[in-house]
C-alpha cells in the first residue's frame, strides 16, 4: 500500500515512487543551500524570493524545506548501508 502523501520532487508512476524531474531540480537546490550552510528558514526565503514554486502554489516554510533534508538523509542512509555507510 503507498503512502496517500507524495514527497514534493516525486511521482507515483506504475506503481513506484520515481523522480518527477521539474521538482526534483528544486529538491537538489534545497541540498545544495543545506549543504552550503543554509538554515531552512533561509532557504525558504530564497525559494521564495525567487519565485520557485511549491507543488500547491503557495510559499516555502521551513518546515517544508526540514522534510525535503530528512528525505534526503534518509535516502542517504538506506542506499549507503547505514548512518556510517556500512552495514
Amino acid at each position: 500500500m503507498r503512502s496517500p502523501i507524495i514527497p514534493y520532487g516525486f511521482a507515483w508512476l506504475e506503481g513506484k515512487l520515481v523522480k518527477e524531474p521539474r521538482e526534483y531540480k528544486n529538491v537538489l537546490k534545497v541540498i545544495c543551500l543545506w549543504q552550503a550552510g543554509k538554515s531552512f528558514t533561509a532557504i525558504a526565503r530564497a525559494l521564495n524570493d525567487q519565485r520557485v514554486p511549491t507543488r500547491n502554489g503557495k510559499k516555502w516554510f521551513h518546515s517544508s524545506i526540514g522534510a525535503i533534508v530528512k528525505r534526503h538523509l534518509e535516502e542517504n542512509q538506506q542506499t549507503e548501508g547505514g548512518p556510517n555507510g556500512v552495514q
